[in-house]
């Protein structure tokens, strides 16, 4: 899906702004982790193998409110482990949508469809599902079946509710390209009649 027209002039504006005042280097987007405990144990992250007493840890709303402004950066994005497991997640992402933040939370889509009831569309909020190909790829990379279905299941349904999704794709060393191109292409081809 394109970038929403506001978030493009408001990134246009803050781009403009950081050049007349004379800033060579300047923050565009946060990547602001709340916590590292996930409900998937991918071969390719490491989170997880984070000590248990790191594991438990969460960042409070008002940690996140004080990094947002701190850091200035327009766009947020809400990696994890996994944000839906954060038990103050949607009061985080109404704080930073209530910043004007362009807020992107990254899920694996499990619990996506049943959080749903807990977010309200809005041009400044964005569900990103981490899809690593197609369903026999994606469950591997994962390490469980039924992943890819789930999280397919969930972008249908937040799509429906209005929500904006995009998708996150990690590209793993050995993947044929032909491979890439059809997992694109299909996608490319389901966005546009979604």
């Amino acid at each position: 899906m394109a970038i929403h027209w506001l978030q493009a002039l408001e990134v246009g504006k803050y781009l403009v702004t950081q050049r007349l005042k004379g800033n060579k280097q300047f923050p565009l987007v946060l990547m602001l982790e709340p916590l590292f405990r996930c409900n998937l144990a991918c071969s390719g992250c490491g989170k997880i193998q984070h000590p248990a007493e790191i594991l438990k840890q969460n960042l409070s709303p008002e940690d996140c409110f004080r990094a947002a402004e701190e850091c200035g950066a327009p766009v947020v994005s809400i990696p994890g482990g996994e944000p839906l497991l954060h038990p103050q997640i949607q009061e985080i992402v109404e704080g930073l949508v209530a910043r004007k933040k362009f807020v992107y939370l990254c899920t694996n889509g499990l619990l996506l469809e049943k959080s749903l009831e807990k977010f309200t569309p809005s041009p400044y909020f964005s569900f990103s599902v981490h899809l690593d190909g197609l369903r026999e790829q994606h469950d591997k990379c994962v390490d469980r079946d039924g992943v890819f279905d789930k999280a397919v299941s969930a972008i249908r349904a937040a799509k429906a509710r209005g929500f904006r999704v995009t998708t996150n794709t990690t590209v793993f060393e050995g993947t044929p390209a032909a491979e890439i191109q059809s997992f694109l292409t299909i996608w490319a081809n389901w966005a546009s009649m979604a």
